[in-house]
Protein backbone atom coordinates (compact mmCIF):
# COMPACT_ATOMS: atom_id res chain seq x y z
CA UNK A 1 0.00 0.00 0.00
CA UNK A 2 0.80 3.35 -0.77
CA UNK A 3 2.66 5.49 2.49
CA UNK A 4 2.05 8.95 0.97
CA UNK A 5 -0.72 10.99 1.78
CA UNK A 6 -1.93 13.49 -1.31
CA UNK A 7 -2.95 16.79 -0.17
CA UNK A 8 -4.07 19.70 -2.01
CA UNK A 9 -2.28 23.29 -1.42
CA UNK A 10 -2.80 23.94 1.99
CA UNK A 11 -4.43 27.25 0.66
CA UNK A 12 -6.69 25.98 -1.71
CA UNK A 13 -7.92 23.21 1.68
CA UNK A 14 -8.62 26.61 3.44
CA UNK A 15 -10.12 28.05 0.83
CA UNK A 16 -12.85 25.48 0.30
CA UNK A 17 -13.11 25.40 4.15
CA UNK A 18 -14.06 29.21 3.96
CA UNK A 19 -16.28 28.62 0.97
CA UNK A 20 -18.35 25.79 2.96
CA UNK A 21 -18.19 28.29 6.21
CA UNK A 22 -19.89 30.72 4.10
CA UNK A 23 -21.74 28.77 2.19
CA UNK A 24 -23.97 27.12 4.82
CA UNK A 25 -23.81 30.46 7.29
CA UNK A 26 -25.16 31.98 4.32
CA UNK A 27 -27.83 28.84 3.50
CA UNK A 28 -29.36 29.45 6.69
CA UNK A 29 -29.68 32.76 7.28
CA UNK A 30 -31.40 32.96 3.98
CA UNK A 31 -33.78 29.91 5.20
CA UNK A 32 -34.84 31.70 8.20
CA UNK A 33 -35.59 35.06 6.59
CA UNK A 34 -36.47 34.98 3.19
CA UNK A 35 -39.20 32.74 1.55
CA UNK A 36 -42.86 33.22 2.69
CA UNK A 37 -44.20 31.40 5.49
CA UNK A 38 -45.90 28.54 4.98
CA UNK A 39 -49.59 29.47 7.09
CA UNK A 40 -50.86 25.56 7.49
CA UNK A 41 -47.18 25.22 9.21
CA UNK A 42 -46.17 28.30 10.49
CA UNK A 43 -42.17 29.08 10.76
CA UNK A 44 -41.63 25.35 11.31
CA UNK A 45 -41.99 24.67 7.63
CA UNK A 46 -37.74 26.47 7.15
CA UNK A 47 -36.94 23.19 8.34
CA UNK A 48 -37.55 21.92 4.59
CA UNK A 49 -34.62 24.02 3.33
CA UNK A 50 -32.26 21.80 5.96
CA UNK A 51 -34.26 18.18 5.06
CA UNK A 52 -34.26 18.21 1.25
CA UNK A 53 -30.85 18.91 0.77
CA UNK A 54 -29.52 16.61 3.27
CA UNK A 55 -31.79 13.76 2.26
CA UNK A 56 -30.15 14.46 -1.51
CA UNK A 57 -26.81 13.80 -0.06
CA UNK A 58 -28.38 10.73 2.22
CA UNK A 59 -29.74 8.88 -0.77
CA UNK A 60 -26.69 9.39 -3.49
CA UNK A 61 -24.74 8.61 -0.67
CA UNK A 62 -24.66 4.61 -1.00
CA UNK A 63 -24.98 5.27 -5.01
CA UNK A 64 -21.53 6.98 -5.36
CA UNK A 65 -20.23 3.93 -2.98
CA UNK A 66 -21.87 1.21 -5.08
CA UNK A 67 -19.68 2.93 -8.11
CA UNK A 68 -16.64 2.76 -6.06
CA UNK A 69 -17.55 -0.86 -5.11
CA UNK A 70 -17.73 -1.47 -8.80
CA UNK A 71 -14.70 -0.20 -9.61
CA UNK A 72 -12.91 -2.28 -6.62
CA UNK A 73 -14.46 -5.50 -8.12
CA UNK A 74 -12.52 -5.06 -11.15
CA UNK A 75 -8.84 -3.34 -10.12
CA UNK A 76 -8.76 -4.94 -6.86
CA UNK A 77 -7.66 -1.54 -5.54
CA UNK A 78 -7.89 -0.48 -1.77
CA UNK A 79 -8.47 3.22 -2.62
CA UNK A 80 -12.07 2.29 -4.17
CA UNK A 81 -12.72 0.45 -1.31
CA UNK A 82 -11.97 3.37 1.38
CA UNK A 83 -13.60 5.85 -1.16
CA UNK A 84 -16.95 3.53 -0.95
CA UNK A 85 -16.61 3.48 2.76
CA UNK A 86 -16.31 7.26 2.98
CA UNK A 87 -19.38 8.34 0.79
CA UNK A 88 -21.35 5.36 3.27
CA UNK A 89 -20.06 6.76 6.48
CA UNK A 90 -21.31 10.72 4.93
CA UNK A 91 -24.69 8.81 3.98
CA UNK A 92 -24.96 7.31 7.22
CA UNK A 93 -24.23 11.22 8.65
CA UNK A 94 -26.68 12.83 6.59
CA UNK A 95 -29.49 10.33 7.02
CA UNK A 96 -29.62 11.34 10.50
CA UNK A 97 -29.98 14.39 9.83
CA UNK A 98 -32.94 13.27 7.98
CA UNK A 99 -34.00 11.84 10.92
CA UNK A 100 -34.07 14.46 12.98
CA UNK A 101 -34.97 16.91 10.61
CA UNK A 102 -38.22 14.52 9.21
CA UNK A 103 -39.89 14.47 12.40
CA UNK A 104 -39.90 17.94 13.12
CA UNK A 105 -41.74 19.07 10.03
CA UNK A 106 -43.87 15.95 9.90
CA UNK A 107 -45.24 17.06 13.32
CA UNK A 108 -46.15 20.66 11.81
CA UNK A 109 -47.32 19.29 8.70
CA UNK A 110 -49.09 16.00 10.11
CA UNK A 111 -49.85 16.46 13.61
CA UNK A 112 -47.48 13.52 14.31
CA UNK A 113 -43.80 13.26 14.12
CA UNK A 114 -43.75 9.47 12.78
CA UNK A 115 -46.24 8.03 10.31
CA UNK A 116 -46.17 4.51 9.76
CA UNK A 117 -47.81 4.30 6.68
CA UNK A 118 -45.64 6.85 4.97
CA UNK A 119 -43.91 4.71 2.54
CA UNK A 120 -40.64 7.33 2.30
CA UNK A 121 -40.48 7.41 5.95
CA UNK A 122 -40.35 3.56 6.48
CA UNK A 123 -38.04 3.21 3.36
CA UNK A 124 -35.80 5.21 4.43
CA UNK A 125 -35.45 4.00 8.14
CA UNK A 126 -34.64 0.65 6.19
CA UNK A 127 -31.64 2.78 4.09
CA UNK A 128 -30.66 3.72 7.67
CA UNK A 129 -30.72 0.20 8.46
CA UNK A 130 -28.81 -1.02 5.75
CA UNK A 131 -26.16 1.50 6.43
CA UNK A 132 -25.80 0.51 9.46
CA UNK A 133 -25.54 -3.16 8.88
CA UNK A 134 -22.72 -1.92 6.37
CA UNK A 135 -20.44 -0.67 9.28
CA UNK A 136 -21.42 -3.74 11.75
CA UNK A 137 -20.30 -6.48 9.64
CA UNK A 138 -17.43 -4.67 8.26
CA UNK A 139 -15.21 -4.07 11.34
CA UNK A 140 -16.36 -7.90 12.06
CA UNK A 141 -14.15 -8.91 9.33
CA UNK A 142 -10.45 -8.44 10.52
CA UNK A 143 -8.67 -9.38 7.15
CA UNK A 144 -8.67 -6.07 4.78
CA UNK A 145 -9.19 -8.39 1.74
CA UNK A 146 -12.15 -9.80 3.08
CA UNK A 147 -13.57 -6.68 4.68
CA UNK A 148 -13.07 -4.73 1.29
CA UNK A 149 -14.88 -8.00 -0.91
CA UNK A 150 -17.91 -8.01 1.87
CA UNK A 151 -18.03 -4.25 1.96
CA UNK A 152 -18.57 -4.41 -1.81
CA UNK A 153 -21.61 -6.48 -1.84
CA UNK A 154 -23.55 -5.28 1.09
CA UNK A 155 -23.06 -1.26 -1.14
CA UNK A 156 -25.51 -3.46 -3.34
CA UNK A 157 -27.73 -3.72 -0.86
CA UNK A 158 -27.37 -0.14 0.32
CA UNK A 159 -27.83 1.06 -3.04
CA UNK A 160 -30.91 -0.76 -3.70
CA UNK A 161 -32.48 0.89 -0.39
CA UNK A 162 -31.21 4.14 -1.80
CA UNK A 163 -33.32 3.57 -5.22
CA UNK A 164 -36.29 1.89 -3.56
CA UNK A 165 -36.36 4.99 -0.92
CA UNK A 166 -36.23 7.36 -3.96
CA UNK A 167 -38.96 6.02 -5.89
CA UNK A 168 -41.35 5.67 -2.82
CA UNK A 169 -43.23 8.46 -3.35
CA UNK A 170 -43.11 7.74 -6.97
CA UNK A 171 -43.44 3.93 -7.52
CA UNK A 172 -45.97 3.72 -4.80
CA UNK A 173 -49.79 4.27 -5.48
CA UNK A 174 -50.55 5.77 -2.03
CA UNK A 175 -47.33 6.65 -0.62
CA UNK A 176 -48.76 7.91 2.91
CA UNK A 177 -48.77 11.55 3.70
CA UNK A 178 -45.34 12.34 2.54
CA UNK A 179 -45.43 15.04 0.20
CA UNK A 180 -44.26 14.35 -3.88
CA UNK A 181 -41.36 14.94 -5.84
CA UNK A 182 -40.04 18.33 -4.96
CA UNK A 183 -38.64 18.78 -8.79
CA UNK A 184 -41.99 18.02 -9.85
CA UNK A 185 -43.97 20.17 -8.42
CA UNK A 186 -44.52 23.34 -10.47
CA UNK A 187 -46.40 25.59 -7.83
CA UNK A 188 -43.56 26.33 -5.78
CA UNK A 189 -43.02 29.68 -5.44
CA UNK A 190 -39.77 31.76 -7.03
CA UNK A 191 -39.00 32.86 -3.49
CA UNK A 192 -39.02 28.76 -1.81
CA UNK A 193 -37.14 27.39 -5.25
CA UNK A 194 -34.17 29.97 -4.66
CA UNK A 195 -34.02 28.96 -1.27
CA UNK A 196 -34.06 25.56 -1.82
CA UNK A 197 -31.41 25.40 -4.72
CA UNK A 198 -29.80 27.70 -2.23
CA UNK A 199 -29.45 25.02 0.46
CA UNK A 200 -28.71 22.22 -2.11
CA UNK A 201 -25.26 24.24 -3.20
CA UNK A 202 -24.31 24.84 -0.04
CA UNK A 203 -24.54 21.03 1.68
CA UNK A 204 -22.98 19.50 -1.34
CA UNK A 205 -19.96 21.63 -0.63
CA UNK A 206 -20.05 20.37 2.86
CA UNK A 207 -20.29 17.05 1.75
CA UNK A 208 -17.53 17.22 -0.92
CA UNK A 209 -15.52 18.80 1.81
CA UNK A 210 -16.47 16.17 4.43
CA UNK A 211 -15.63 13.47 1.77
CA UNK A 212 -12.13 14.70 1.31
CA UNK A 213 -11.46 14.75 4.50
CA UNK A 214 -13.02 11.62 5.61
CA UNK A 215 -10.79 9.95 2.73
CA UNK A 216 -7.88 11.38 4.07
CA UNK A 217 -8.68 9.97 7.77
CA UNK A 218 -9.10 6.82 6.89
CA UNK A 219 -5.37 6.88 4.79
CA UNK A 220 -4.03 7.59 7.75
CA UNK A 221 -5.52 5.17 9.78
CA UNK A 222 -4.34 2.62 7.31
CA UNK A 223 -1.09 3.51 6.88
CA UNK A 224 -0.72 3.57 11.00
CA UNK A 225 -2.37 0.28 11.22
CA UNK A 226 0.00 -1.68 8.43
CA UNK A 227 2.87 0.04 10.27
CA UNK A 228 2.04 -1.47 13.50
CA UNK A 229 1.51 -4.65 11.98
CA UNK A 230 4.82 -4.66 10.63
CA UNK A 231 6.49 -3.37 13.89
CA UNK A 232 4.95 -6.24 15.83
Amino acid sequence: MERKIKLIHPTLDFAFYIIVCISLVIAVFVSILYPNVILEQGLSHRIFYLHVPVAWVALYGPLLSFVFSLIYFFKKDLLWDRLAFTANQLAFLFALGVLFSGPIWAYSAWGVPWDKTDARLQSFFILCLSLLSYFIFRYLVPSRKKKAILSAYLSVLCALSAVLTWGAIRWIENPGNHPGSVLGKGGMDSDMKQTMWLGVLAYHFLFLFLFFLSNRNEKIHEIKNQLRSELN
